[in-house]
């Protein structure tokens, strides 16, 4: 079966404060159809599929914690070796069905296992396959986007009350376990998912994206969902417009707030709606990096912030090479992150600058 490098730098790591991301599985088969990287046909997704080298991930750790041997200005090795938390299921479910019988995720679990390593899960699934995972070092992000088994838009994702008994059985163990309402779909997503999870250590809301080549999941979300490409703008991906964004959240901010919950917008322009400086959660996240767009935003409390601010940040990460991160055509002739920030920050379009940011009180300013 062919393999690929399943752990990698984000290049998002501007606006990410994980970006040590890593997956098990190219393709998923839950179906979600809003997703561009969905597998409805089992058959087709298992002739596609490609699976993480465990064996080079196995390997990079060993040269750096045993052999103590790595390059402090490879990005990747730096922040495996300070500890930053790892992200798993970013692009493909880690506990999908295939999992029960391959076991990639496992034994990736039990690879960092033996080294200590943090690794904050995101999946739809009801079961975690017997992976052997510890509450002094994972934490879950279960992603939900109604409470109402809707298999016209999730076809193949275990019905909500499994997923429901999942997070119980996760608590009741030690794990902390947060809620992301990602995507968050007009008319679909709703208050009742808070209600389900209200014991949820945190939760995080993602607004709906599209990708403009991608005509299967427009036309089902400006067919069958009813939504029109009025409602959208380009911001790399078609973005719902802020303004719609900003007014569906509000029920949500509102409840929020009023319990006194731990919650974050992770929506590249409304950062400074959430309460917490990781836009995972603090409580997911055992180490985040402290330089992107929501710690900034925190950290300065709600002031625009500089370039001066962020470069101190990133600190010993500032000669880290980042123009592999990028396809060829976007490095600009940037080769390290620190040179990223410079060429960046100042612009309205990059996502990462206070000039980004959708305010819709400017009076915080």
């Amino acid at each position: 079966m062919e393999k690929f490098e399943g752990l990698n730098v984000s290049s998002k790591f501007a606006i990410c404060g994980l970006p040590l991301r890593v997956d098990s599985y190219k393709t998923c088969s839950f179906g979600c159809r809003y997703c561009f990287a969905n597998g409805r046909k089992i058959m087709e997704f298992e002739k596609n599929l490609l699976i993480a080298n465990t064996d080079s991930i196995e390997r990079r750790l060993q040269r750096i914690f045993k052999d103590k041997d790595y390059d402090p200005h490879n990005f990747l090795d730096a922040l495996i070796a300070n500890g930053v938390t790892w992200h798993c299921g970013g692009m493909s479910d880690p506990f999908q069905p295939i999992n029960e019988k391959l076991k990639v995720t496992n034994r990736i679990i039990d690879i960092t296992n033996d080294y200590g390593i943090s690794i904050l899960f995101s999946t739809k699934s009801d079961t975690l396959h017997g992976a052997n995972v510890r509450p002094d070092l994972h934490t879950f992000q279960l992603s939900v986007s109604n409470v109402h088994n809707r298999r016209d838009i999730e076809p193949e994702v275990p019905d909500i009350e499994s997923r429901y008994r999942m997070f119980c059985e996760l608590k009741e163990r030690g794990f902390k376990v947060g809620i992301r309402i990602q995507p968050f779909i007009p008319g679909v997503s709703d208050l009742g998912i808070v209600e389900m999870f209200r014991d949820a250590d945190h939760f995080t809301i993602e607004g709906l994206k599209i990708i403009p080549q991608e005509g299967e999941q427009k036309d089902f979300c400006f067919g069958e969902l009813g939504m029109k490409p009025s409602h959208f703008t380009q911001m790399g991906l078609l973005n719902m417009l802020p303004e719609w964004r900003y007014d569906l959240y509000q029920p949500f901010v509102a409840y929020f707030n009023e319990h006194g919950m731990s919650f974050s917008i992770s929506d590249n322009d409304m950062r400074w709606l959430g309460n917490n400086v990781c836009c995972c959660g603090d409580k997911l996240a055992k180490h985040a990096t402290g330089f992107d767009v929501t710690a900034m935003i925190m950290k300065r409390n709600n002031r625009p912030w500089s370039l001066d601010n962020v470069l101190k940040e990133v600190g010993c990460y500032r000669q880290c090479k980042a123009y592999d991160l990028f396809t060829s055509n976007r490095t600009e002739g940037c080769k390290t992150v620190e040179d990223f920030y410079r060429m960046r920050f100042g612009r309205s379009s990059s996502p990462f600058s206070p000039k980004f940011q959708y305010y819709h009180a400017p009076t915080l300013f």
